[in-house]
């Protein structure tokens, strides 16, 4: 199924950039007698191996003609017709010029590619049958390499990998979050952050910023994930060093219709339904998805802290507990292509996300006392959470192509995103002289809640031009803008009594106002973009592309006082800034090639992150910002070496080089004007750098058999001043994924992928102000921010594994039940190391394991272009263009 879902995708795509379906023939053109041209042509054929003499299913088949560019008044090749081998190698494709001399190009992996030139005429009744195409094996070709023979999970492009996730069946009816979780480079901790050799990239959907979370976004909805791992000038230079993954959703142009259902249960509790329905009518083409997933997580975590003044062990605080999360979301997609003509290209979509959670997290929590005035505590402490979130996203693009084939071309995208956060959260903590918690023996009883409120919008509008100038050269240009702005209120409630507080006690009634804990901000940030590259090619085995960005950045923000709602007003303003970037690229031989790539990248401190205001939600991580902190830049180097040998295996090996300056990374220090409390902000590190190889090799070990390996091998450097209390972090690490798909007879595909860590050096934690004002809930948590440059997390390792049955009919009808199970041996477990000059930690934090899941899902469809015409009704032939994912540079 995969090969056909491939196969047809490589087909739509290169059929409608072509808009041949209007082409009138070129005054050279041969024809056949005095017969009118028409579009109802036919061919046939057979595609079998030259040497086995068995058909070849799932090649694809490109049929050309000749006709005049009314841009250009040239004569160019342009594409009539596409379509796929079925199961017997067997083709029919329709809808072809007669008379007309055509050539007829089939591609399948492992496979020379055949040319054929044949005729199609009227006196044969517009069809010909071309007999059987011979097939030779090759090593394949390097353009657009499929690294698998059966199951295309992982595809090179020019700047990008891009993987074929739409049929993993580990992270079926799950979230994005598990889909990323076994991409090759790519590693996601317990909380769902993504990160990309060390670094955090920018996540996009369908090619734009996202303002959703990985686990907002339904895995049964993805199609593709494309990873850039060192973006050129023509995308977003904020990317930092991280690159960018960008989530396609499922979206289909083919004339006709296709879609799918689905639903499923786990063992937990949690369970999931939706589908996805794509229909082309005429001139339109009509996409729609929707997702429901229930969720009921488990957590453990243990952590315990050593605090210290002048090296002199003060306290030590054990914190042990448990999370139990429920809660639903559900995802809403609708959007239509309109194909106004084979130059212009209309599309609207839009997304609407909504979701709520409660989160109860029983936790009990020790603090032992050195000094000998003040007794030992212990906190029996429960919180309880509430939240809702929704988030409403908005698609315009305009797509004007300049030339029949596509090629030039102008994009207009503009996109509006509006997110809506709200949390209440209650955290009743007793205290006591006795660590059995007798009533009697109760120090204090304090009862904790807080509302926040947060409002989020964030506008995008960008254009982006490209022009083949010749037949080797292209330009491409480019103008964005993104405006976002940010409203987020946290109001804290407390009291404190030496009496159980009763649990119908309505604390934002009594009115207990904690000002000192409580925020309201306002906040508006703007970037301005423009880019330009130039690529073309030396020769026959050299190629390039250079290109430069300019972008220009600003904050605008507003702290209320609260009581009394005092404006206080903050602006940041960085200068112009200029982004370089070039490819140069080397083909070797036919199949193995060699590209270096350098970047430049920012990294700009946000607004939470600026702001000089404490914030005290969490008495256990005071929080301010630095007005001081300066831009991180980031510089990255890469070469690749890119070699695809017998039956399309293939072979990639990157290293990797990335330097930044004015790092920004997490500072800690005592302020006497709160009683020498330790307090969390931001400094500007001297530099760090992270340097590595990374291996991949995609093979097809048997016939059944089909390997994915990935090992990354890093060192990550940290230069820190002297204020930072330590001169050098430095750890060598490396991580391992092994994935597996194993055909087995009756329609049965088995799929085991395993991934380990090693222990590695503590990310730094240089962003998240934002998000930690609207986390929200779940107990006081003093093991998130500890303002360390010092530590590492602990090795750890993960198998998870899937079976799914396949039972097929009709034409494009698939009827599959997949099992699933997560962390089959319980190993995934994430322990954790810092220090401070403050204080150490040790943690540990682990997600239920063995989790299994089971899917039913139904896909059905039929790629026939005619199906919704009546009768004797006139051919649409406006061409088309699936814009799906596009719009990701300017």
């Amino acid at each position: 199924m995969t090969k056909y879902f491939f196969s047809v995708l490589c087909g739509i795509f290169l059929f409608h950039i072509s808009y041949a379906q209007n082409n009138q023939p070129a005054e050279g053109f041969k024809k056949s007698g005095n017969f009118k041209q028409t579009r109802n042509g036919v061919i046939t054929g057979t595609v079998i191996d030259s040497v086995s003499k068995k058909p070849v299913q799932s090649a694809t088949i490109f049929v050309y003609n000749e006709s005049r560019d009314s841009a250009t008044n040239s004569v160019k090749e342009m594409l009539a017709g596409n379509g796929i081998t079925k199961d017997d190698g067997s083709f029919e494709i329709d809808n072809l010029p007669s008379p007309s001399h055509i050539r007829v190009q089939i591609s399948v992996i492992g496979y020379d590619i055949y040319n054929k030139i044949i005729a199609v005429s009227p006196r044969s009744n517009n069809t010909t049958n071309m007999g059987n195409a011979l097939m030779k094996q090759t090593a394949g070709n390097l353009q657009t390499v499929n690294v698998t023979s059966t199951v295309p999970f992982m595809q090179m492009g020019v700047d990008k990998k891009i993987f074929n996730v739409s049929q993993s069946l580990v992270s079926t009816g799950q979230t994005a979050q598990e889909v990323l979780a076994h991409i090759p480079s790519v590693s996601v901790d317990i909380d769902g952050n993504a990160t990309v050799r060390g670094a955090s990239p920018q996540i996009y959907v369908d090619g734009m910023p996202t303002m959703l979370t990985l686990d907002q976004i339904p895995s049964d909805l993805i199609d593709k994930v494309e990873l850039i791992t060192n973006p050129s000038a023509k995308y977003d230079a904020s990317t930092g060093g991280g690159g960018i993954i960008n989530i396609i959703l499922k979206k289909n142009n083919t004339k006709g219709y296709n879609g799918g259902i689905n639903g499923g249960s786990d063992t937990r509790g949690g369970w999931n339904a939706g589908g996805d329905i794509n229909m082309r009518l005429g001139k339109f083409n009509v996409f729609a998805r929707a997702n429901h997933r229930s969720r009921n997580q488990k957590q453990t975590n243990h952590t315990e802290r050593n605090n210290y003044n002048d090296d002199a062990l003060t306290s030590t605080i054990n914190q042990r507990g448990s999370s139990l999360n429920k809660g639903s979301f559900n995802f809403f997609s609708l959007g239509t292509d309109y194909n106004m003509d084979k130059r212009n290209i209309f599309t609207i979509s839009g997304n609407y996300v909504r979701g709520t959670f409660n989160n109860n997290q029983p936790q009990a929590i020790d603090s032992l006392f050195n000094n000998n005035s003040t007794s030992n505590s212990y906190g029996d402490l429960l919180s309880k959470s509430s939240a809702m979130f929704r988030s409403l996203q908005g698609e315009f693009k305009y797509k004007h192509n300049f030339s029949d084939d596509g090629d030039h071309n102008l994009l207009i995208d503009v996109n509006y995103n509006r997110g809506k956060f709200n949390n209440i959260s209650n955290i009743n903590t007793g205290t006591y002289s006795d660590p059995a918690f007798d009533p009697s023996l109760l120090l204090s009883d304090q009862l904790r809640s807080t509302q926040i409120n947060s409002i989020n919008k964030n506008f995008i509008f960008q254009a982006d031009y490209s022009n083949p100038i010749t037949k080797n050269s292209k330009i491409e240009a480019g103008i964005r803008g993104q405006i976002g702005n940010d409203a987020p209120t946290s109001y804290q409630y407390i009291n404190n009594s030496t009496d159980n507080i009763p649990a119908d006690f309505n604390i934002f009634q009594q009115g207990y106002l904690d000002s000192l804990a409580s925020s309201k901000y306002k906040s508006r940030d703007e970037v301005f973009a423009a880019y330009g590259t130039f690529s073309s090619k030396i020769g026959n085995k050299l190629s390039y592309e250079l290109g430069a960005r300019i972008e220009s950045s600003n904050y605008k923000g507003t702290n209320y006082s609260i009581p009394g709602n005092v404006a206080t007003n903050f602006k940041v303003k960085y200068p112009l800034e200029f982004f370089p970037s070039a490819y140069l690229t080397y083909n070797i031989t036919d199949g193995q090639n060699l590209q270096v790539n350098y970047s430049r990248k920012v990294n700009r401190p946000d607004f939470f992150q600026l702001l000089p205001i404490l914030n005290y939600s969490d008495p256990y991580n005071i929080q301010t910002g630095n007005p001081g902190l300066k831009p991180e830049f980031t510089s990255m180097y890469e070469l690749s070496y890119n070699k695809t040998y017998a039956h399309s295996n293939n072979f990639l090996a990157s290293v990797y080089y990335r330097h930044s300056s004015n790092l920004i990374t997490s500072y800690q220090y005592q302020d006497p004007n709160i009683d020498s409390a330790i307090v969390n902000t931001y400094k500007n590190a001297n530099s760090s750098k992270i340097y590595g190889l990374e291996l991949d090799n995609s093979l097809t070990v048997a016939k059944i058999w089909d390997v994915d390996l990935n090992y990354n091998l890093f060192n990550s450097v940290i230069n820190a001043d002297s204020s930072l209390h330590t001169s050098k972090n430095q750890r060598w690490s490396w991580f391992a994924k092994w994935n597996n798909n194993i055909k087995l007879p009756a329609g049965i595909t088995f799929e085991l992928n395993a991934q380990y860590y090693s222990k590695a050096s503590l990310p730094n934690t240089s962003g998240g102000g934002a998000q930690q004002q609207q986390q929200g809930g779940g107990g006081p948590r003093f093991g998130n921010s500890v303002g360390s440059v010092q530590g590492y997390i602990g090795s750890h390792y993960q198998f998870d594994a899937a079976l799914k049955k396949d039972w097929k009919w009709g034409k494009g009808n698939t009827l599959s039940l997949t099992a699933s199970i997560n962390d089959i041996f319980g190993t995934d477990k994430t322990t954790s190391y810092s220090v401070t000059q403050f204080m150490t930690q040790n943690s540990y934090r682990m997600r239920q394991p063995r989790i299994v899941r089971f899917t039913l899902s139904y896909r059905f469809g039929r790629f026939d272009k005619g199906i919704f015409k009546k009768k004797g009704a006139q051919q649409d032939n406006s061409g088309g263009d699936d814009t799906g994912g596009m719009g990701i540079g300017g």
